[in-house]
């Protein structure tokens, strides 16, 4: 058995989208590493472009028994945009300077929201994350 990521699209308006993601440990798979969480070629309707264009405005997260870390895709290596710390219930709003943007390089970047943990070990480790 695998660990589990379930990612759900809330809300989907014209500006911006909500996604509900969902993780728990099977204790034998370790920890997840670049998993997608969001793809603005393919989360998106109208789909956006295959380049660094997401902004990150608010993030509600509690994780119990790992931390994890946002990043963006890059091809050379990965734009960090975030770190999850575990054991207990966070609401973050960067709208007061714009979000978290992606900074990648537009000839390299894929625009991609990626996800790794650190602890993700022990069978019942779970957590939620909601990225707007």
């Amino acid at each position: 058995m695998a660990n589990t990521v379930t990612i759900t699209k809330i809300l989907d308006g014209a500006r911006s989208a909500v996604f509900h993601v969902f993780i728990r440990s099977d204790g034998a798979s370790g920890d997840l590493t670049d998993q997608v969480l969001i793809d603005p070629a393919v989360d998106f309707d109208p789909a956006m472009s295959q380049k660094p264009v997401m902004t990150i405005e608010q993030l509600w997260y509690d994780l119990s028994g790992f931390d994890a870390r946002l990043e963006f895709d890059y091809l050379t290596d990965d734009t960090a945009a975030w770190t999850l710390s575990g054991g207990n219930g966070v609401h973050m709003d960067f709208c007061h300077f714009g979000g978290l943007k992606d900074r990648s390089n537009v000839l390299d970047g894929t625009g991609k929201l990626m996800l790794t943990t650190n602890g993700l070990a022990t069978a019942g480790d779970n957590g939620t994350i909601i990225i707007k």
